[in-house]
């Protein structure tokens, strides 16, 4: 059985666009259909992602700017944070800057990068759409997160958010993680940042057995002496083969040419 992992999740954006429904969502599969004002709620959510059993310490967090003395806290211990926006409110799309300026801020000092996924969020408004996928995009990329479009009402994409969230954490980088349902990275840009990293890790690999400096991981030597097993049990068969095939020539011979093979 594999080991399980816990990962926090920090859930910020403006008032109103839709943090605390994604979260209910996802962990009670339920649609929050009143709005009310959220200070700070925690919630615990158990999944499985990229085949390891994971625990998600999420904190939902509040958006008015009365309480953005209290985002230094939990900015400092959140592993990974949802930058929600509403997709029909372009002032939400403005003001999230500002959250991630004080995230960088606050995390900047602790780490070389930090894990980031852009939301846009009530894609199921689609008449009322004040913010285009592209700008969304280059927003993500501005800020090196993955963008995804998502709808609490409807439940679309809520899911791949969170799970692709924990995703850029587990990898340490958007591009080449695996995440999925997302605009950026798209399928095309996963696929060339995964074969980018394996050309490197050849590379390396290159370079470390020229230098003498390779030494072999586990996995390494274990499919090797799978390989020799399989070697020496293709010889054995083969060398048997070859015996029986011998010795049937010689009953053969010694019966003018008739014989039977058991």
């Amino acid at each position: 059985m594999s080991a399980s992992r816990e990962f926090r999740l920090v859930v910020v954006g403006p008032p109103v666009v839709g943090k605390s429904a994604l979260t209910i969502r996802l962990t009670q599969s339920e649609v929050a259909t009143e709005y009310d004002p959220t200070i700070e709620d925690s919630y615990r959510h158990y999944c499985e992602v990229n085949g390891i059993q994971t625990s998600l310490d999420i904190l939902d967090t509040a958006g008015q700017e009365e309480y953005s003395s209290m985002r230094d806290l939990y900015m400092k211990t959140g592993e990974g944070f949802l930058l929600v926006f509403s997709l029909v409110d372009r002032h939400s799309f403005e003001e999230i800057s500002t959250f991630y300026n004080q995230i960088m801020r606050v995390k900047g000092e602790q780490v070389s990068f930090v894990p980031l996924m852009l939301v846009g969020n009530k894609n199921d408004l689609e008449e009322e759409r004040q913010i285009s996928k592209e700008e969304g995009v280059s927003l993500a990329k501005k800020f090196d997160a993955a963008y995804i479009e998502t709808s609490a009402k409807t439940g679309e994409n809520v899911t791949e958010a969170f799970h692709g969230l924990v995703k850029v954490i587990m990898h340490n980088s958007v591009l080449g993680s695996g995440v999925a349902g997302t605009l950026y990275p798209s399928a095309k840009e996963e696929r060339d940042a995964e074969l980018h990293e394996a050309s490197e890790r050849r590379k390396k690999l290159k370079k470390q057995k020229k230098n003498g400096t390779y030494q072999e991981t586990g996995e390494e030597i274990a499919d090797q002496t799978k390989g020799a097993l399989n070697k020496a049990t293709g010889s054995k068969a083969a060398n048997s083969s070859g015996e029986g095939h011998a010795n049937a020539k010689q009953t053969e011979k010694e019966s003018g040419g008739c014989c039977t093979i058991m």
